[in-house]
Formats: C-alpha cells, structure tokens, sequence
C-alpha cells in the first residue's frame, strides 16, 4: 500500500495545481495548458438542486474520432493531464473506457473524472479502472437516505455508498495505483454528521473535502435567495482556502463541450462561452486566437460588463451576451 499512497500524494499535488496557479500564465498569451477537459457527454442521471445541468437545452455527445484527434493535439503541445467530465455524469457514457485506453495510449499522466456514483457499479466502474483512469471524485452531497433524495433528486444513497466501498476495496485487493476522493458540496438541504463520514465516507477513500456551494458559472443565481454564495467562489464549489476572487479556466486549462467547441469554463451550460470550432481549428490556434485574448484581457482587468462571467465573478444576475456576440460587437 506504501506505494500507491505515494502515487495518490502525487495526484493530491496535481489536484492542488488546478487552482493555485503560477502568477506568469495570467497573460493575454499562456503557455499551451497542462490540463484538457473534454465533456464527453452532458446527460446527467441525477437532478441535484444546485446543478444547471437539467437546464442544458441541446445534450449531446462528443464525437469519438475528433475526441482522440483532440487528445493528441494537446498531448503534443504539452498537455499531461486528461479530465473526462464537466457538466454531465461521466458513467453514462458507455465509450468511457474506450476514452481512457486512448488517453493512456498517447501517454498522458493523470487522468481523472468526477462523479455521482450512481452508475459506478462493478459492471461500468471496472472497465473504467482497468482501463488506466488515475483517479475517481465522488461526488455525494449529503450523508443520509432522505436528505441525498432531496439534494439529488433520486434515491440513490444506498447504491452509491455501497459503489464506493467497492471501488476501494477493489483498488486495494489488485494495488492499483489510482486515487479515490469525495467531495460534498455544503449546502441547505442536509445536515451534516461527522461521525456519519468517518464511518461510511473516510473508510472508503484517500481523501474527503467539503466545497463551497456556488452559483454554478453564473447558470444557478437563484441560488442566492436559498445558500450563502461566498464572495469570489468562481470556481464551482471550491473550498474557502481555494477561492481566489479570480478565475483561472482561461488562463490553465482547454475546454471543450459535446458539441466539439472549445469553451472558456468547465460550467458552460448554456453555451454562452463557446471560442472555437474544433472542426475547424486547431486547438493551439483556438488557445491564441484573438477571442481568447479578448476574453483573458476582461478577467485581466475585471472589466466583464456584458459577457456571462460577470454573473459568476461578481455574483450579479445582469444581461448578458454570448463571448462571441460581445467579440465582434467591439470589433
């Protein structure tokens, strides 16, 4: 076990990269990043009453052959890390493995998702850990049956703790190296019992963390009226030591939706972020393309009036255009 406990440290130190990045990569030019996310598929088998995703209008999936084309892009200009979910539930998509065999293939050297655990059953979740994934978030937003149904919005307590305690006990019996998390998003819905997650929660896992509710990249601000949004939690649900009253998906990371564009946020729900077309760019094209930079330029200078990061920065329901919209209006 020594030696997969070094190698979940090492993905700790990963984990902690994505949010406390180097000051020299908040230019209008970054180094290509490290990280690419690709949302493979944005349905999602759970309805939690903070999440916008049973807002998505248009679901989809991304194409299989422009995703590893995808892959190897950014393999070659640098990209080590490969993270497989953003607005919807990884385990529904059943080319999952298919995904991770090819991201191992080209090399990268983490590759992680996040989920709800619903579907993490023995039958998806070991093909999925077989296949080389470096690390499972579970995200499980409440400690009891009744309030994970009204957080969730399903029934699935039972089904996912006992998911998790098998993906432990499975990465544990065969010494896989991957790292196991959980995460529970704060909020008003459930109460919190410590002896309840030491039990059923730390047992299972490397690590357990408590995140900050948010307004979901400007798509949840009705949640205003219900949770305590803290000042500057940009990020998702980030915890208070992470919040940096600044965002850094522009700057450290490519993002791209089921639809095949590259997007400047994980929490693009409603297609509001879109910068290019990977059909018909590259990704290092997209990545210095004069969109980006105009977008880079407002967070550089906190000047987002009119594009929908103002509503997650600075926690204001305001208009908004589309990023490409307000591109061309400055023109």
């Amino acid at each position: 076990m020594a030696e997969n406990n070094n190698f979940v440290d090492r993905i700790n130190t990963k984990r902690e990269l994505t949010f406390k990045a180097p000051e020299d990569i908040y230019t209008l030019t970054p180094p290509f990043p490290r990280e690419i996310t690709l949302d493979i598929n944005n349905r999602c088998n759970h309805k939690c009453y903070f999440c916008a995703n049973p807002k998505i209008r248009k679901y989809d999936s991304l194409n299989l052959d422009l995703a590893f084309d995808l892959m190897k892009q950014a393999k070659d200009n640098g990209s080590t890390d490969l993270a497989l979910q953003a607005t919807g539930e990884p385990f529904m998509d059943k080319r999952l493995p298919e995904f991770i065999k090819e991201g191992k293939r080209l090399n990268y050297d983490y590759i992680y998702l996040n989920t709800n655990g619903a579907l993490a059953n023995p039958k998806n979740a070991k093909p999925v850990i077989d296949a080389g994934c470096d690390s499972i978030k579970f995200s499980i937003n409440a400690h009891n049956r009744k309030d994970f149904k009204k957080v969730h919005g399903y029934d699935d307590f039972e089904k996912v703790i006992e998911n998790l305690k098998w993906m432990y006990k499975y990465r544990n019996e065969n010494n896989i190296k991957m790292g196991i998390y959980v995460s529970t998003v704060k909020n008003s819905k459930h109460d919190v019992v410590e002896e309840k997650i030491e039990k059923i929660i730390n047992e299972n896992c490397d690590r357990f963390d408590f995140r900050e509710i948010s307004n979901q990249g400007g798509s949840m601000m009705e949640l205003k009226d219900s949770e305590k949004i803290e000042e500057g939690n940009i990020l998702g649900s980030l915890k208070k030591d992470e919040i940096k009253l600044r965002c850094v998906y522009p700057f450290n990371r490519i993002v791209v939706n089921p639809h095949g564009f590259v997007v400047a946020c994980t929490a693009d729900f409603h297609k509001q972020l879109e910068i290019g077309d990977t059909t018909k760019n590259s990704l290092i094209d997209i990545w210095n393309n004069a969109e980006f930079k105009y977008l880079r330029n407002k967070h550089l200078n906190n000047k987002l009036e009119g594009i929908y990061c103002n509503k997650c920065v600075n926690n204001i329901d305001c208009e908004t255009t589309n990023l490409l919209n307000a591109f061309k209006e400055q023109l």
